[in-house]
């Protein structure tokens, strides 16, 4: 008997039990179709978190941070210790838990420089690393700007650094030249307080000479005291000669505070104001308290950004551009800010490390962690949201592979049955001259031609399925997005594997749950088989 015969053999056989095989077709059919619609699924969230995650600029950046200083106690002058003792009648667990939090406070009120600062030499190693290709630095403060147009000063929170993203935002004018030392962007608030308040006059603003000064007393003692002197006025509504004026004041409480007639107590507490500290490890306000000063030109206006704009905006975006008023670039920013105490040896509290689409962002963010800093980047995020999709793609997967074994279940049961209906004719067969091997092949056949046929109908309705479902995932998807724009274009993905190990899957489960019949047809004796009745 040779193979033609065989397969026509087999077909005649699943035919005249039309309603049996149909109904085992049908478990096939659904179990091949869950298996490549889940797998379709699994590999299609898979690419949607790559392309959302990596298609996006804000990935390929990492957020650099000094750690926070630790709180040490024995840093604390013995003059300050009460300032940290916990009185009352308490459990021991409560009072550690108050006396760390007292601590903590002094320590920040203090302003305690970090363990190591991002210095140019620390900046230059993290640029060094393999997949980096640009890190951004910028430096901040408060600061007023002073010009001919009004009467007072102008608060402007003032940073320097890479400007290029500004850009959008211009309204008027231009961004600073690279080289440029004299060159100042402001926001449009800052040109309206300056005076320049109709659309029609805004263009009058560039070129305009300001000062600005960054620093000052603001958040210090000398601060505390001009508010007690000026009735609490707030500083940004004092004239030039006001702030001279209090400057002198303040010089000469300092200089001259032996010639006031004070108590020794009300002299002490006002010598406080004015004390260096003692700990040269601590940046007391009284050294924040100094004033940078340049003389720009205005050469641009940006716009302010809207509070659903600032929404929008990622952590990794740095929120110096969302939050400042007035923009230096780095030559400029560096040569006025190197002016202040804090400033002067040239380190920085963070930084925005950019790394090339496509690098090792996993490695990058360990090898800057291994350098003692704190690193904030989508990359946990990612491997979380992989993990995540991952499990839900395996958990699809094992319902689908359970519904293709209750299928072969069914194939195993309706060729047991088969066997048994059929055992004269096997009888026949084997007195024909057919092997056992062919009787073998025979049953296996059709359960391979079961397999085949559920395979085929199976991947048809799963991509089928796949064309409704696609529209009704993505439009899930985007709306747990808010008002990102999407990137992936659909969420079902069938490679050309997937179609062929689906179909081998199928066909190798059904040839396997026939083997047991098939063995059990190819061993009936011929005699016995043609007496069954």
């Amino acid at each position: 008997m040779n193979r033609l015969a065989l397969v026509r053999l087999a077909l005649d056989g699943l035919w005249r039990q039309k309603m049996r095989t149909t109904l085992t077709l049908v478990g096939v059919t659904i179990g091949t179709c869950a298996l490549a619609f889940s797998c379709a699924l699994g590999l299609g969230l898979r690419a949607f978190i790559d392309t959302e995650f990596q298609g996006r600029d804000d990935f390929w950046r990492i957020v650099v941070r000094v750690d926070d200083p630790l709180p040490d106690e024995s840093r604390i002058p013995a003059t300050e210790q009460e300032k940290i003792q916990v009185l009352g009648q308490m459990s021991e667990q409560r009072k550690a838990r108050l006396r760390e939090a007292l601590i903590e406070r002094y320590t920040a009120q203090r302003l305690v420089r970090p363990p190591q600062m991002l210095t140019p030499e620390r900046c230059a190693a993290i640029a060094a690393l393999p997949d980096v290709a640009e890190i951004r630095t910028y430096r901040s403060g408060d600061g007023r700007i002073w010009a001919d147009t009004a009467d007072t000063s102008v608060p402007a929170f003032t940073i320097s650094g890479p400007l290029d993203e500004l850009t959008p935002r211009l309204i008027v004018g231009r961004l600073p030249q690279a080289k440029a030392t004299d060159e100042l962007v402001v926001s449009e608030l800052v040109a309206y307080q300056l005076g320049f308040r109709d659309d029609a006059d805004l263009d009058k603003i560039l070129g305009l000479s300001v000062k600005l000064d960054v620093g000052g007393v603001k958040n210090t003692q000398q601060f505390a005291l001009a508010r007690a002197l000026l009735g609490h006025k707030p500083p940004e509504e004092l004239t030039r000669g006001q702030w001279q004026v209090l400057e002198k004041l303040t010089s000469l409480l300092r200089d001259k505070l032996d010639l006031i007639e004070l108590s020794a107590a009300e002299k002490l507490e006002l010598q406080k104001l004015f004390e260096q500290p003692a700990d040269p490890d601590r940046e007391r306000a009284a050294d924040s308290g100094k004033i940078a000063s340049g003389v720009y030109r205005i050469c641009g206006v940006v716009r302010l950004l809207t509070r659903a704009e600032r929404k929008k905006r990622t952590p990794l975006d740095p929120w110096e551009l969302a939050t400042a008023h007035a923009f230096l670039p780095p030559p400029s920013g560096e040569t006025l800010f190197r002016q202040l105490p804090w400033a002067a040896d040239g380190g920085f509290l963070s930084a925005d490390v950019r790394l090339r689409p496509g690098g090792d962002l996993p490695a990058t963010v360990q090898a800057i962690e291994d350098m003692g800093f704190r690193t904030y980047s989508a990359a946990k995020w990612f491997t979380a949201a992989k993990r995540e999709v991952t499990l839900i793609a395996a958990g699809l997967n094992l319902f689908a592979f359970i519904a293709l074994f209750v299928a072969a279940v069914g194939i195993t049961n309706t060729l047991v049955t088969s066997v048994l209906e059929r055992t004269k004719e096997i009888g026949i067969l084997r007195a024909v001259g057919a092997t056992r091997q062919q009787i073998l092949a025979l049953f296996l056949l059709e359960g391979a031609i079961i397999g085949l046929m559920g395979a085929v109908v199976g991947l048809a309705l799963a991509r089928g399925l796949a064309v409704w479902a696609d529209d009704w995932v993505r439009g899930l998807l985007d709306q747990q997005m808010g008002e990102r724009e999407m990137l992936t274009t659909t969420i079902f993905i069938f490679p050309q594997w997937l179609w062929l190990g689906s179909m081998i899957f199928a066909v190798g489960l059904t040839t396997l749950a026939a083997l047991y019949p098939a063995r059990r047809a190819a061993h009936i004796h011929p005699i016995e088989a043609l007496r069954y009745n």
